[in-house]
């Protein structure tokens, strides 16, 4: 949507969509350098869960907006000049969604590798970048065709589900990671997902019930 917000703004009826665009991705910006300083300190789960719940939250927003809006599907070109308050709404509500994904989803991604033991990482970096760009290059090639062909309305109401099921597969299945070592993490995974085990680590650790480099028993992993 980054790629295609000026178009957006256009389509809604913005003066000057380039200008309004721009507001975008600054705060793509700010809150990706934001999320910098925050990933280590706050940890890679409660960042996603703090700012994922946002994005099915504001997508549908703009979605239920545009609605009000009267454009011809055919052109995505305004049928009426005066739009007035649905546009404003619609740019609040991309503001709000592009700050909740560069604060989260935007950064934490990248951090995966730490998941994967040494001998794997360099292939599991490569697949974690295709999986990164994959559904970047799909979602930029086929964004306008969807809006043509199920309305803005439609298009938005489709990624706010994804987004959606995105917050819960954080929820049940990304275990919070940092701080721990390789060995701890090769340990978090023997128990599934490892959600659980990895948050009752961290409270062991917390009260200094365990160090670095032991499991659940207490011996050093191997």
């Amino acid at each position: 949507m980054m790629y295609y917000s000026s178009t957006l703004f256009q389509i809604v009826g913005f003066d000057n969509p380039i200008a309004v665009g721009t507001i975008v991705t600054a705060t793509n910006w700010i809150f990706t350098f934001a999320s910098i300083f925050l990933i280590d300190k706050v940890g890679r789960r409660r960042l996603l869960l703090w700012t994922m719940w946002g994005m099915p939250v504001f997508l549908p927003l703009a979605a239920g907006v545009f609605t009000k809006i009267p454009i011809d599907r055919e052109t995505l070109e305004l049928t009426d000049d005066k739009v007035g308050w649905p546009a404003i709404v619609v740019l609040v509500s991309m503001i709000l969604f592009v700050a909740s994904y560069a604060a989260g989803l935007g950064c934490v991604p990248w951090q995966a590798n730490e998941f994967l033991p040494m001998e794997v990482r360099a292939m599991g970096t490569m697949m974690i970048n295709m999986c990164n760009w994959g559904p970047n290059i799909i979602v930029s090639s086929t964004f306008l065709s969807m809006m043509r062909g199920i309305s803005p309305s439609g298009t938005f109401g489709f990624y706010a589900a994804l987004s959606f099921l995105g917050f819960v597969f954080v929820f049940f299945c990304y275990p919070e990671a940092a701080g721990m070592t390789l060995e701890e993490i090769r340990v978090v995974f023997e128990h599934g997902f490892g959600v659980r085990y990895a948050e009752e680590w961290r409270k062991q650790r917390k009260f200094g019930n365990i160090t670095h480099g032991a499991n659940e028993t207490g011996k050093e992993v191997v």
